[in-house]
């Protein structure tokens, strides 16, 4: 394979990988980092991050955190190396799974709290018949975001081995 088909499928890799990684709420920027990353036999610095993607450097230290915070990626130590170097966390299917769960769990809760806390608001001694069907629409609602938390809660990954 020549150099620059080479280069060209690589590219087709990244691309195509980064719109799958979108589909876990991530960037198209910060994905197509990953799948650099991802697709890179050892550790990258900023610099090289920065001129593989043909990104600013500040792009790639802020989709950087974003990965760090989300644990999909980490950073690493070489000797004789003084910048940061960096590189994925390499069991996909688990980092992604489990972030994507966390996060739909963790919304699913909040939502439910703040949904309690309207439904209190609401309890009347009269209701109308109005506030009555809203109360019913609240409660269904509820239930709604609660069926999420226990769905997402039983595909998580920490509980059961899939």
């Amino acid at each position: 394979m020549s150099i620059n088909n080479r280069e060209t499928v690589y590219h087709n890799v990244i691309h195509t990988f980064s719109k799958t990684i979108e589909f876990f709420d991530i960037s198209p920027s910060e994905a197509r980092l990953f799948s650099l990353l991802y697709l890179e036999n050892s550790p990258m610095t900023l610099d090289e991050m920065s001129q593989a993607l043909g990104k600013s450097k500040t792009a790639v230290s802020t989709g950087i955190r974003t990965l760090l915070e989300l644990n999909l990626v980490k950073r690493v130590w070489k000797k004789g190396i003084r910048k940061d170097l960096y590189e994925t966390n390499n069991d996909l299917y688990k980092r992604f799974m489990q972030t994507y769960i966390n996060n739909w769990i963790k919304h699913a809760q909040n939502q439910h709290y703040l949904l309690k806390e309207i439904e209190k608001q609401l309890t009347f001694s009269n209701t109308s018949e109005e506030e009555a069907i809203l109360l019913n629409k609240l409660a269904t609602i509820i239930d709604f975001h609660q069926s999420i938390e226990k769905a997402f809660t039983m595909i998580d990954p920490k509980h059961n081995r899939l």
